[in-house]
């Protein structure tokens, strides 16, 4: 068995003035900073402004305690944000955002709650910076789920080695369904569908409308793993939340729900398994085709990660 060696790490550029510019920029729509949401995003992005200095944090919207997040953090906020009937913030607003105000070409959407190392940096930059996937991409992934019980310190750099081990070591990974980022060029994905965010069925169409345009869809999973922090459903509606058991509460956010099922709608479908798989990977040994792309093996090879999400979408355990 081989040592699994990172990508190398791409150069920071810099201006004419000796400042290190961005080399990607990573967007998102956070939660409101309350309640279990507040730890669990002041984890991730904490990680996020401890990437580098070639690293852009855009946190955009202005729900309850972003602002002040953004400014302990250290990292910018957009507070404008289209919102749908229910009040739900927009991503197609905020991608067109973060179009407008970021200073990299290579956007990264994540989502507030996961945890990123300069690992996974590197393999977005060694796609980006590959000759073979042509001038467009979209770099997708699987997420490994954790439970972290408490504020993590970045600052304390020397015991950064030791919690990404046991990250690894006590994390689940997900279903390839359970996509958690999206990296691509700044101009790949200027106008969006006005899907809700953190509602279901909008990350299989960004993967499908890439495939559509022929856009190579680079799956980064061999070369980095990115951290999900498990989580409860706060950001649902007070009458969602009341009028739905716990166990109940992720179905309807990413399934039955009005707003997931807009989402489909926009969508033109659910694309479960097309909308899940990747045309290229990332590997050890640089990027690499997958034949047979169009059999969607990844998916099938996968079927029990995701039976087992079915079974605790429909048939939860009592909360």
């Amino acid at each position: 068995m081989t040592n699994k060696q990172p990508p190398a790490a791409p150069e920071a550029r810099r201006s004419d003035a000796g400042v290190t510019s961005p080399c990607v920029t990573i967007f998102t729509l956070p939660k409101p900073f309350t309640g279990d949401a507040d730890q669990a995003q002041r984890n991730a992005i904490g990680s996020w402004a401890n990437l580098g200095t070639d690293v852009e944090v855009l946190l955009i919207g202005n729900e309850s305690g972003i602002a002040e997040a953004a400014d302990q953090l250290r990292v910018h906020h957009l507070p404008d944000i289209q919102r749908n009937s229910a009040g739900t913030p927009l991503l197609s607003s905020a991608f067109a955002s973060a179009a407008a105000h970021a200073q990299a070409d290579i956007l990264i959407y994540c989502n507030a709650d996961v945890i990123l190392n300069r690992n996974f940096i590197d393999s977005v930059m060694t796609v980006a910076n590959d000759c073979s996937v042509g001038d467009a991409f979209l770099a997708i992934g699987r997420r490994t789920d954790v439970c972290v019980d408490r504020p993590i310190d970045w600052s304390q750099t020397q015991k950064l080695a030791e919690l990404f081990v046991n990250l690894r070591r006590d994390g689940k990974p997900a279903s390839i369904v359970c996509k958690e980022y999206f990296a691509f060029r700044r101009n790949d994905f200027k106008e969006i569908p006005a899907f809700a965010v953190g509602r279901g069925n909008w990350d299989n169409w960004m993967v499908v409308s890439a495939k559509q345009r022929n856009i190579p869809v680079v799956n980064l999973s061999e070369a980095t793993t990115v951290f999900h922090q498990e989580h409860h459903y706060q950001h649902l509606s007070s009458t969602e939340r009341s009028s739905n058991p716990a166990s109940k509460l992720r179905l309807q956010c990413y399934v039955s729900g009005e707003e997931a099922q807009e989402n489909q709608r926009l969508a033109g479908g659910k694309h479960l398994i097309s909308g899940s798989t990747s045309t290229w990977r990332l590997t050890n040994s640089g990027i690499v085709k997958n034949r047979f792309s169009f059999l969607n093996l990844e998916f099938w090879s996968d079927f029990g990660r995701f039976a087992a999400l079915v079974k605790q979408l429909f048939f939860p355990r009592s909360s």
